[in-house]
């Protein structure tokens, strides 16, 4: 009972934080299609994401290109991340395609990318938290899945968040952050929780992961002291991937 009711606590003081569903669709595309799908993408679809927005139906919706991308087509190359206010609107999202003849201005299927981009999966998630977004042109995606989540959870809240926002903005520093937990798709080889860094040259980005370039402070040092991340998550983030924004649409804050 006691371990529920602990367990009960953390849930409510991360859920706290919780305000929106972010949903991420990885998609490949093949190098000869790329200049064609990013164009459609960017003149014609995003129309109707813009118009989603400002009629209320989605918060944000941002469109991202893998840095370093490899010609695999079970590795995706672009990211599309579209930010609702609530579970109900993200189950109503389909409306938002509804009058897209309308928005366009001629039938949406002249200007379909089904044939030149594939779709590898869909990710749903449920922001935890995180701190306002300001001008960023590279974003560090960390893929993890902690022991416990939890605890996981908890260390970036409380210990390391206070030190990014404390330092957010500067020069070379982050220019945004925050984390997810995953809703669904869940399994053995899922990632459970999604942590992301903003940052707005593709150098700051390189250089925060660059085990060479760490730089080491009293402030710092005292963090990692505390830190029991080697407990919360031993093996670390499974992934991480630099993604290059392309578009953005929406309030950042």
């Amino acid at each position: 009972m006691k371990k529920l009711l602990l367990l009960l606590a953390v849930v409510f003081t991360t859920s706290t934080f919780a305000q929106n569903i972010v949903h991420i669709q990885y998609r490949y595309v093949a190098s000869e299609n790329v200049a064609e799908f990013e164009a459609l993408e960017t003149e014609h679809w995003s129309k109707i994401k813009k118009n989603a927005i400002e009629n209320g139906d989605m918060s944000v919706s941002a469109f991202f290109r893998l840095y370093g991308r490899v010609d695999n087509e079970s590795l995706p190359t672009h990211a599309f991340v579209q930010v609702y206010k609530s579970f109900e609107q993200y189950e109503a999202q389909m409306k938002i395609w509804s009058n897209a003849e309308e928005i366009l201005g001629f039938n949406p299927a002249l200007a379909s990318t089904n044939d030149i981009s594939k779709t590898l999966h869909n990710d749903t998630y449920k922001l935890v938290s995180e701190l306002p977004m300001g001008e960023f042109k590279y974003a560090v995606w960390n893929l993890a899945k902690p022991k416990d989540l939890n605890g996981f959870i908890n260390e970036n809240l409380n210990l390391w968040m206070p030190y990014f926002k404390k330092n957010l903005g500067k020069e070379g520093a982050r220019t945004g952050w925050g984390i997810l937990a995953r809703v669904h798709p869940k399994g053995m080889n899922e990632s459970s929780v999604l942590t992301y860094d903003h940052y707005k040259d593709l150098s700051s980005a390189l250089r925060a992961l660059s085990p060479m370039d760490v730089v080491s402070s009293e402030e710092i040092d005292e963090i990692i002291s505390k830190s029991e991340m080697s407990k919360y998550d031993p093996d670390g983030f499974r992934y991480t991937d630099i993604w290059e924004l392309i578009e953005f649409i929406g309030s950042p804050q």
